[in-house]
């Protein structure tokens, strides 16, 4: 008798997690690309781990450089995507796929596999949501989040940092999971039924080889697991810190009431003023329309999601001509 398909039934304790976190040119997959990927596998029985971790050359002008600190000059010899796609599936071959904003990270991990022909979606879930769904934590930031949990964390928007730390939090839950007496995917699905969930039918990737992907083995990191940031990293600054708020928010292009108090709490703690708010709104609105309007044009598809967006940061307090 053939084995299910899906995680559905897979043990929490010993099915392998790999943790994306990518640094990209803007908020929308597909337009906006990937400068930096980093994924952490965290094993049966094995602390996490960085298996990869590269910047990438987007293969069109750099965005929110402001915000993650990477320039044109730093990607100019890194990887496309295309060329490490290989290496991408083989760190997360055999594993769940884990992202503290799951719904940001696995439409860009998509997005970039689909222009190297590869269309599985495998199962996935998000760390962010975790916290609430096992109630050890509201959802919030992750810099937050590692601050409630003890965890080491530097606020920097480096892929690779942000990927460990988020190897640690998923620790913590999987031991909240365990003193629970929650075994299996399915018993954290009776929980609560995010939307991430219905991916829990499918099956993690396959080898390369079955994508027909060579793994290159070519990689630029700008993180070194060193005590002291390099230069080239940005340092902390309340402006990166609610753009995660906006790309956590308006990843589905809709706000609630529930994100819209979270926004407004994290500006009021974050100190910010009306004219930065009202600028990282406007960022958030131009690296959309600036990647819709590369080839002059702005079909039906496009123009409906910028109308979604702009409704969206109108609801979050001000969009651009307001």
């Amino acid at each position: 008798m053939s084995s299910p398909r899906g995680i559905q039934h897979r043990s929490l304790s010993e099915t392998p997690v790999a943790i994306v976190d990518f640094e990209t040119t803007g908020l929308m997959a597909g337009p906006d690309r990937v400068v930096e990927v980093a994924i952490v596998r965290v094993d049966p029985g094995q602390p996490p781990r960085l298996v990869f971790d590269t910047l990438v050359n987007p293969g069109r002008p750099m965005d929110a450089t402001e915000i993650h600190g990477i320039t044109e000059d730093h990607v100019a010899d890194a990887p496309r995507f295309r060329e490490i796609a290989g290496d991408v599936i083989d760190a997360l071959n055999g594993c769940v796929v884990a992202a503290y904003n799951v719904y940001f990270d696995i439409k860009f991990l998509n997005a970039e596999l689909r222009l190297a022909d590869v269309s599985h979606v495998p199962p996935h879930f998000c760390l962010m949501y975790l916290r609430p769904m096992l109630g050890v934590g509201k959802r919030c930031r992750l810099a937050e989040a590692c601050r409630e949990h003890g965890i080491a964390h530097e606020d920097r928007h480096i892929a690779a940092i942000d990927a460990m730390s988020s190897g640690a939090l998923l620790n913590r839950c999987l031991d909240e999971a365990s003193a629970r007496g929650l075994w299996t995917f399915r018993d954290l699905a009776r929980l609560k039924s995010y939307k991430f969930v219905e991916s829990w039918d499918a099956d993690p990737y396959d080898t390369p080889d079955s994508y027909r992907l060579p793994v290159a083995r070519r990689y630029m990191s700008r993180y070194h697991g060193a005590a002291e940031p390099s230069a080239s990293m940005p340092t902390p600054n309340p402006l990166a810190a609610y753009w995660d708020v906006i790309k956590t928010v308006v990843a589905d292009l809709a706000v609630t009431s529930d994100e819209l108090d979270y926004a407004v709490a994290e500006r009021t703690r974050l100190g910010l003023t009306v004219e930065q708010i009202r600028s990282v709104h406007a960022r958030a609105f131009a690296s959309v329309i600036g990647a819709f309007i590369e080839d002059r044009q702005i079909d039906d598809r496009e123009e409906l999601k910028l109308r979604k967006l702009y409704a969206c940061l109108s609801r979050l307090g001000w969009a651009p001509g307001e």
